[in-house]
């Protein structure tokens, strides 16, 4: 019998690796060694937003020209305030894969949900921190949501 000992030409193997974890670092050398690697940014991604056919209206691409427009600037606005923050760089940018859930959620539960929590991950321990994502909060266009009490005193709906 053949053993085969290369993977057939016909076989890919696609994997994503976030380089800014350094915990997989020993991973991440053993695997440049051995396949080849292409860097996808975060602005390249936009077109996974495209509008689809009517045939395909099944698939979780945002199917509103207003909404993916909006998404767009959002994620444009936010990498770019990301980037201006010392310590990060486009290794820490948005991809449009997040705004795909814009298809269950709002641009605020996105925010809330997802976002915010990636973001306050990155900057912990900077010294900054609150006004680092006060910053992102504006730029992204966060609205939060709030509700009196009757004593003109506000509080987060969530």
């Amino acid at each position: 019998t053949t053993l085969f000992r290369s993977i057939p030409e016909n076989v890919y193997i696609i994997g994503t690796m976030n380089d800014i974890d350094r915990s997989v670092d020993s991973f991440d050398f053993a695997m440049r060694r051995r396949f080849r690697f292409i860097e996808i940014k975060a602005d390249s991604t936009t077109a996974m937003l495209d509008e689809l056919s009517e045939d395909n209206k099944d698939s979780n691409v945002l199917d509103n020209d207003a909404l993916k427009d909006e998404a767009m600037n959002r994620m444009e606005r936010l990498n770019k305030a990301i980037v201006e923050v010392e310590g990060l760089n486009e290794n820490y940018q948005i991809g449009a894969a997040y705004f795909l859930k814009l298809k269950t959620l709002d641009f605020n539960q996105l925010w809330e949900d997802y976002l915010q929590p990636l973001l306050q991950e990155y900057i912990q321990g900077l010294y900054n921190e609150a006004e680092i994502m006060t910053t992102f909060a504006k730029a992204y266009g966060y609205k939060e949501d709030k509700i009196g009490d009757g004593n003109g005193t506000f509080e987060n709906k969530g």
